[in-house]
């Protein structure tokens, strides 16, 4: 049975919220990563029950980049969301239109993921047969929480117009009324250059030849040939 990747998510303190602006803004973000993640989502992103979500993909990297741009997009509305990766068997065919009428175990044990409320961590992973993999992805999820935790609302709308809206840095000077300066600014305090590091080392555990991995692990770091040899004479 194959595995594929599943996202879900969910709204933190829904009831907080106007509830036909919270409606409008949930189905406007989803509408729209529908659209620019088209080629990759297996299974529509869809809201499922109440105010949580969920979609199948086919890779690592594209589900951690819907993470990310649902993250930023809903930040921008102020819409505060925990998430569950998982990686499991889903049952039967992927249902492409909806996100109902398919089982598995991925599917189950993401969504108890999800709803753990004794979890506190925003980011959270389920990997199904691979326990060491799934600890070293939910240590990574805890980092990836405490880089976010500090992040400002000037900083959120920055990164919203720099990956939601794909503005040039002429276009957020004006955008945010602020000088060139500060552009690099606000996009070095954003930690968005760390956070796709980090992306890039969560896909490498995903790679499927020891030797591939490997290589790319260390063409990444420049680890230079003389040590790699005296890691293997060892």
């Amino acid at each position: 049975m194959k595995k594929y990747f599943i996202l879900m998510g969910d709204v933190i303190s829904s009831r907080t919220h106007n509830a036909n602006i919270l409606n409008k803004d949930l189905n406007m973000v989803i509408e729209n990563a529908n659209i620019v993640f088209e080629k990759f989502i297996l299974s529509h992103l869809e809201i499922t029950i109440g105010d949580e979500f969920q979609c199948v993909m086919d890779d690592i990297s594209s589900i951690l980049e819907l993470m990310y741009y649902l993250d930023i997009s809903l930040l921008y509305f102020n819409i505060k969301c925990r998430f569950a990766i998982g990686y499991g068997n889903i049952e039967g065919n992927i249902n492409s239109s909806s996100a109902y009428n398919m089982l598995g175990t991925g599917l189950t044990y993401t969504h108890e993921l999800l709803n753990n409320k004794n979890n506190k961590n925003k980011y959270r992973f389920f990997i199904q047969e691979d326990i060491i993999k799934e600890v070293s992805l939910n240590i990574i999820g805890q980092l990836l929480d405490d880089i976010q935790s500090s992040i400002t609302e000037k900083q959120i709308q920055f990164l919203y117009y720099k990956i939601i809206k794909k503005y040039n840095n002429k276009e957020i000077e004006i955008k945010m009324n602020i000088k060139e300066r500060n552009v690099y600014r606000y996009n070095k305090k954003s930690k968005d250059k760390l956070i796709r590091e980090v992306f890039t080392q969560i896909c490498l555990l995903f790679r499927k030849e020891d030797s591939n991995l490997k290589n790319q692990y260390y063409k990444i770091h420049r680890i230079p040939n003389s040590m790699i040899k005296e890691i293997y004479e060892l």
